[in-house]
């Protein structure tokens, strides 16, 4: 607060200044002598005697303007009669035309003597013509200060480059001319006949003036051109030339422009925050409609501290009759205009999200890079929240949030698949402990210390099955088709008990909580058997193992129960001979 306090009282100052700088608009005053040395008055202020500046600075622009009202009227006159006295058509024609010309020039004159010496608007005084309006004459009358300064800057090239393009003409025809002088010449030597020779020789004294001519004109052109090359300073010299003449006449302008655009931008911003926060002091949970008004309030001071600060800089430059920035600055709005029109679309839907009226709102769920997000709070920037994620918080423009839908979160829907020290096991097989999970990537430490990193969408896509909070191991086994008559009955009821005793000398008895055998299928050579075991999550790290063990305890029931083990059979049949 402090600083925009400073920035604010800094431009106050200044502009306090420019006003008594600046001459103020008073009426032309004639005092005699013999008034002023008859009254007695104390010692003049400052004030009056700027006043006094001001009057006689007034009356010497005023007898300038005059001279050249007279001038200009004795012209018109002049021509007048001289067109009276005209005798043909084409002196009256340009005579004319010349004296149109002269009368609205005067007339300009004539108002501009008035303006001047009046003081007052005298637009309701006068009466215009309406005229069609014609955009390519408005847009030549933007661009020619903008192409005069840029011809000034260019001045010296172009004309080294003119020489340079005469020179090459000049010389292109000094050779062809001393080429036609060489071939007369040699002509004349072959011996020609009387009337031949005159006529060669005739021929040969124009063309060897034309050679002389070019000759002497290559010369001057090509001293010219060194002497250009001479004189002509480094790329460097003549950019920081240009820079420093540049900030010489239009410096302060531009100091001023950028001051007030300065001023305007951030005193608006700030008063945009001050309205924010006496806002979010009033606003509760309940009243969505003063929340809108706020943000509609906020936006459009958002958009007025731009649009605002460059008013400020074109009113700047408009006072100081700087063209040149004035035109490159509506040249600039026009662009962006121009630009904006294929964007409209985008831009509408940025406002109606920026006023929480969108298809993305504030608290809602959304998906944003294939990963769920809470938007937290949604202005001219979003901030995206997912609590499951090492760096989960992303603020970003609120722009790059058109396109997407957002909705109202579940009661207990959770915002990632897993947690960080998770046991997981994926659809690729792999499985092991998370170890770090943000939204670019995944860690994943396999039980031998590997460090697998998935792209985190990537690793949502491999649907990651949590073992922490218990899981269920299946497995499948066979035994021989000889043991069939007690296949559904004996068979499954030894085998889940074997499990029961073998299983907690691998792990703790507690965290097993179910052990089931189902007979699941009469296969082509064998009797199968689906094993199920429920284990706690603190188990997960010996999934492995467990699923080793299953295998291991249930052929020793085999062997104690005297169970064989099926194994692939193929039989051959010989085809009849």
């Amino acid at each position: 607060m402090h600083r925009y306090t400073t920035t604010l009282r800094i431009f106050a100052a200044a502009a306090i200044l420019l006003l008594l700088v600046l001459p103020l608009p008073s009426p032309a005053q004639d005092p005699t002598p013999d008034a002023l040395s008859d009254v007695s008055r104390p010692e003049s202020s400052p004030f009056a005697t700027l006043l006094e500046t001001q009057d006689t600075t007034s009356l010497q622009s005023l007898e300038a303007l005059h001279k050249a009202l007279s001038s200009q009227e004795q012209q018109v006159a002049e021509t007048q009669r001289r067109l009276i006295a005209a005798e043909d058509d084409v002196t009256r024609q340009a005579l004319g035309d010349d004296l149109r010309e002269l009368r609205e020039q005067l007339k300009e004159q004539r108002l501009q003597f008035e303006r001047f010496a009046l003081e007052i608007d005298l637009r309701p005084f006068i009466d215009e013509v309406d005229q069609p309006f014609d955009w390519q004459e408005e847009l030549s009358k933007l661009l020619k200060p903008i192409l005069a300064e840029l011809e000034s800057a260019t001045a010296e090239s172009r004309v080294i480059g003119d020489l340079r393009a005469e020179l090459n003409q000049v010389e292109e025809r000094k050779g062809l001319a001393e080429k036609a002088v060489a071939r007369l010449e040699r002509l004349l030597g072959e011996g020609p006949s009387v009337d031949l020779r005159t006529r060669l020789e005739e021929r040969l004294t124009h063309w060897q003036r034309i050679a002389d001519d070019t000759a002497n004109r290559y010369t001057a052109l090509d001293i010219q051109l060194e002497n250009r090359l001479a004189q002509r300073q480094s790329v460097f010299d003549e950019t920081t030339g240009y820079a420093k003449r540049f900030f010489q006449t239009r410096g302060l302008n531009l100091l001023l422009a950028v001051g007030a655009f300065c001023a305007v931008f951030f005193g608006v911003r700030y008063l945009s925050s001050l309205v924010g926060r006496l806002q979010a002091s009033k606003v509760t949970a309940g009243t969505a409609r003063t929340k809108f008004s706020s943000r509609l309030a906020a936006l459009i001071l958002h958009v007025f501290s731009v649009l605002g600060g460059l008013i400020a800089m074109m009113l700047v430059f408009n006072m100081a009759g700087d063209w040149f920035m004035l035109g490159i600055i509506i040249i600039f709005l026009i662009g962006v205009a121009w630009a904006s029109i294929k964007t409209l679309p985008s831009q509408v839907e940025t406002v109606r999200l920026v006023l929480n009226i969108g298809a993305v709102r504030e608290g809602e769920r959304i998906l944003f890079n294939a990963l769920p997000f809470k938007v937290e709070v949604l202005g001219f920037r979003a901030r995206l929240v997912n609590p499951r994620l090492d760096g989960g918080l992303q603020e970003i423009p609120v722009n790059a949030l058109v396109g997407h839908y957002s909705r109202p979160a579940g009661a207990d829907e959770e915002w990632f698949p897993t947690r960080t020290g998770d046991w997981v096991e994926l659809a690729d097989g792999r499985m092991g402990q998370v170890s770090r999970q943000s939204p670019s990537a995944v860690h994943l430490s396999e039980l031998g210390g590997e460090d697998i990193v998935y792209p985190t969408d990537v690793f949502v896509g491999l649907n990651p099955r949590r073992l922490s909070e218990g899981f269920r191991i299946v497995s499948t086994f066979g035994i021989d088709y000889r043991h069939q008559a007690i296949a559904t009955t004996e068979v499954p009821e030894r085998m889940r008990e074997k499990l029961e005793q073998g299983l907690p000398d691998l792990i703790p008895r507690e965290h097993i909580k179910a052990v089931a055998v189902y007979f699941q299928s009469a296969a082509a050579s064998s009797l199968d058997y689906e094993i199920h075991v429920d284990v706690a999550g603190e188990a997960a790290r010996q999934t492995p193992l467990i699923r080793h063990a299953i295998q291991r305890i249930l052929v020793d029931a085999c062997n104690d129960n005297g169970w064989e083990i099926p194994f692939t059979q193929i039989t051959l049949h010989q085809a009849p001979g």
